[in-house]
């Protein structure tokens, strides 16, 4: 894991060097080991290095080819790096270092932008092709590292993070009015989009190339499509996620570092434990965090015993308010864009823990409940369109107005949208609605001239519809999940906050070959008598302690309502009270007020994580506006 950054003057200026350095160092929490700078006229490409393979000065980076007509920055883990390597120096390249980066850049000289196809890892990267003037840049399948850049006014800059992209002189602070407004209803910015104006972020899954012509074309080469189910015995199902899972792991463990895992107790970071417990001589370097005052919501409990279970190195750490409060201050400047995720703190501590015990590399458990449903959201949904979305239009709402009536509550969306014969939003982070975001917005918003975020989600699922015409409802589900909230919202939470204090995360739920077996087993597997992970619960008898497969799902580090009370609220309106200048241009003042001024004993878990969003977006505001 690094930091990259890079700039090309399309007007054919130099790149001045002390800028592109400046902007690289701003990315030294991410590289603290090593620092590049490569310039050619008006080319500049810089590195931050943390040091996870090869921990010689031959990995440094920019790093070049035999001919030195290639240069590549790079970010992330090329798990079959060595074998490609073999098939490379048999075709006469000759390597340097002993480096994934190179496997990159030779791979490239032979295949091009079909590279892509053979690497196996998580990366981000752009290669300089001197000889035909322009650059190329990737993400990875699932997006598992960011990758940020700005293309105007003959400039194309980019970097592993926004606030870098922000020194540069031509790169303005602008609010993106749109992403502001899909924010509040996914719970994050969907890429494209930032919530910078003019500051893109390349999706999953895609590669960039700016042409010597100056311009850019981007194009996508894999999908998350699940294409033709394989209906195979259960037990032969089960044997393939554990043998890829196994797989999966092992790989995870190329270091020539210290490594661990993140283990909340849960079931998919306990696998993460037992399975490399089978696969390394040392004890495994774990690592929980719990939240004081969250002890019914808490897993700890759990983490302990599958650490005694598979003897490993415990290290656990408990945070309280204080901590958050802490956190508060920098949480926006680790996060580039509001994230409205809880966890991202108890995260953040986690990898200082891990950090501070000399464990640079970390194994977490991102992905598979996406992937193998995991979620009760997912079950609830899926019940929903069983009896209600196909009864006739009168009788859903009437069905609505008795909802209404019994509970005295205004029913999920996703009700509301189904009753109304509108397309149902099928995904786990859904927080303000289209009218709710009409109370919050003034009239200089314009929310009417700006796409509504149903119109947005409606285009995903017409894509899907396109490549998997026979796609079930759990795998629209999972598509618009692949799509926007692992790869924007925990996937960035993870990557940020580790490297926040330069700890790389690995992840191996989301090997894209782990991935796409999962993706084609059929729905029924995943869920069966309305019990989540069905199939993937089944795989881990036998290798996990039975209490642990069968603990109900709680979350990671508890439950943001824990932490709703006097004290927050008011740190919130203190908060609002100095950027309510910068937000009053966008919001009306008195509704974001009312918003804040909650009553902790009647706080919820869905009106907190509302509630949370205009926190994250108020420090987000405060730090750089």
């Amino acid at each position: 894991m690094c930091g990259i950054a890079g700039i090309l003057n399309l007007n054919s200026d130099p790149v001045n060097r002390e800028l592109l350095t400046k902007i690289t160092r701003s990315l030294s929490h991410r590289g603290p080991d090593d620092e590049g700078i490569y310039v050619n006229a008006n080319l500049g490409l810089g590195h931050r290095r943390l040091s996870i393979i090869d921990l010689s000065s031959h990995g440094h980076q920019p790093m070049s080819n035999e001919e030195d007509n290639l240069w590549i920055t790079y970010n992330g883990e090329i798990y079959n790096h060595s074998l490609l390597r073999q098939e490379l120096e048999k075709k006469g390249h000759q390597y340097k270092s002993l480096t994934d980066t190179e496997s990159i850049i030779h791979l490239y000289e032979e295949r091009g932008i079909q590279c892509l196809d053979e690497l196996d890892g998580e990366f981000a990267f752009c290669i300089w092709d001197s000889r035909k003037r322009s650059l190329f840049a990737a993400r990875d399948r699932l997006g598992t590292k960011p990758f940020y850049y700005y293309f105007k006014d003959k400039y194309f800059i980019f970097a592993s993070e926004i606030k870098a992209l922000l020194l540069h002189p031509e790169v303005k602070r602008e609010v993106n009015p749109q992403a502001l407004s899909h924010y509040l209803s996914f719970s994050v910015t969907p890429a494209p989009l930032t919530m910078f104006k003019n500051i893109f972020k390349l999706e999953a899954g895609h590669y960039l190339i700016v042409g010597a012509d100056g311009r850019l074309a981007k194009r996508q080469y894999w999908d998350a499509i699940s294409g033709q189910k394989l209906h195979r015995p259960e037990e032969e199902a089960i044997e393939g996620i554990r043998f890829r899972l196994r797989e999966s792991i092992k790989e995870r463990t190329m270091s020539d570092v210290p490594f661990g895992v993140f283990l909340s107790g849960g079931i998919d970071s306990s696998a993460n434990v037992a399975f490399m417990s089978r696969v390394i001589k040392d004890p495994v370097k774990a690592f929980n965090v719990s939240i004081e005052g969250s002890r019914a919501y808490s897993e700890s409990s759990f983490a302990e015993s599958v650490s005694k279970h598979f003897n490993s190195e415990y290290n656990a750490i408990s945070i309280n308010f204080e901590d958050f409060s802490r956190a508060f201050k920098s949480l926006a400047y680790h996060t580039d864009e509001p994230l409205c995720d809880y966890a991202c703190i108890p995260n953040f501590y986690l990898a200082k823990l891990a950090r501070k015990r000399g464990v640079p590399v970390i194994q977490v458990g991102e992905g598979n409940d996406e992937i193998f449903c995991g979620y009760k959201s997912y079950t609830s949904l899926l019940s929903m369109i069983r009896y209600y979305s196909h009864l006739p239009g009168p009788v859903k709402r009437l069905a609505l107005d008795v909802m209404k009536l019994v509970s005295g509550k205004i029913p999920h969306h996703s009700i509301e949208q189904a009753a109304a014969g509108g397309e149902v939003f099928l995904g786990t982070s859904y927080l303000f609605t289209e009218d709710e975001k009409r109370l919050l917005f003034n009239d200089a918003a314009e929310l009417a001239k700006l796409d509504s975020s149903l119109n947005y989600v409606s285009g995903i699922y017409a894509d899907l519809k396109m490549k998997s015409p026979h796609a079930d409802a759990l795998d629209k589900i999972t598509y618009l999940d692949l799509k926007v909230r692992l790869p924007e919202l925990l996937l960035m939470r993870a990557d940020k906050m580790s490297m926040a204090n330069s700890v790389e995360v690995r992840l191996p739920f989301l090997d894209y070959q782990f991935v796409e077996f999962a993706l084609s087993l059929p729905s029924k597997l995943k869920i069966k008598h309305n019990s989540p992970k069905y199939l993937y619960k089944k795989s881990l008898y036998g290798i996990l302690p039975k209490e642990i497969i069968l603990q109900p799902k709680k979350g990671f580090a508890g439950n943001p309502v824990n932490i709703f009370d006097i004290n927050f609220k008011n740190y919130l309106l203190r908060t609002y009270a100095r950027v309510e200048p910068g937000m009053s241009q966008w919001f009306k003042p008195n509704a974001i007020k009312e918003k804040i001024d909650f009553h902790p004993k009647d706080m919820t878990f869905r009106e907190g994580m509302k509630v949370w969003s205009i926190f994250c977006l108020m420090l987000w505001f405060e730090e750089f506006f």
